[in-house]
């Protein structure tokens, strides 16, 4: 399979652009670029001018924000399949978040002219990227209602919950957390402290909710995660 071919394929299987024809899949390819990004990567900082459209075709990236006190949060963790830094071209604004590559992977660029000669182009995609926006304020604004309200422990539990549908895999004990993240990712997904982190996740093992292998996270029970995050 050429990377021509590699790089169609995974246009098609990206969901916002699995109703459009063969042809329109084609314009897309015609106007991105292709890449590997490596884990650590910055793709854009909050406040930076950046107007690209990112397609990520594998890989995982986090969506990061500094609060006005100076701390990180991270607002959005996800695998390939997904795009994203629509909202700045869509409203030309500046970047109101940072987006850094947590695993390789394989990331298409689109400049905002072109997407924006893609939309002109191809009917119905307009309506798809803003109910995507939309979609993801409102995931954004009850994150962040979340973190005002919730525990520790439920906003830990819901965060597994959440990670469970980008990166759940079938194990013979559960479901494992296929992402590499540390005790200060999962502080930074949930507004704590590493160390309230590490104390949670220890307690979740003793509990036998979770357990570990290597630096992923396996899910042991999901009807006691879903009843900590309700």
């Amino acid at each position: 399979m050429t990377q021509e071919h590699t790089k169609f394929w995974y246009l098609k299987n990206i969901d916002i652009f699995s109703h459009l024809r063969d042809e329109d899949i084609r314009m897309i390819d015609q106007y991105s670029l292709m890449r590997e990004i490596k884990k650590g990567e910055i793709l854009f900082l909050q406040g930076s001018s950046d107007k690209n459209f990112y397609i990520l075709k594998k890989g995982a990236v986090k969506i990061t924000k500094l609060t006005p006190q100076g701390n990180e949060i991270i607002l959005d963790i996800f695998s390939g399949g997904t795009v994203f830094g629509e909202i700045a071209v869509m409203t030309h604004e500046s970047r109101d978040e940072s987006a850094v590559v947590v695993e390789d992977g394989l990331i298409c660029i689109m400049k905002k002219e072109d997407l924006e000669r893609l939309i002109r182009m191809v009917p119905g995609l307009a309506i798809k990227i803003n109910k995507m926006i939309g979609l993801k304020l409102w995931k954004i604004e009850n994150k962040l209602i979340e973190l005002l309200y919730r525990t520790v422990e439920q906003r830990l539990a819901k965060t597994f919950l959440n990670l469970l549908d980008d990166f759940g895999i079938p194990h013979d004990r559960g479901y494992l957390l296929k992402v590499k993240l540390t005790h200060k990712d999962y502080a930074d997904l949930i507004a704590s402290t590493r160390e309230t982190v590490t104390a949670t996740l220890n307690k979740f093992k003793k509990e036998e909710i979770i357990d570990f292998e290597g630096k992923y996270v396996l899910l042991r029970s999901l009807d006691k995660i879903k009843a900590l995050a309700e």
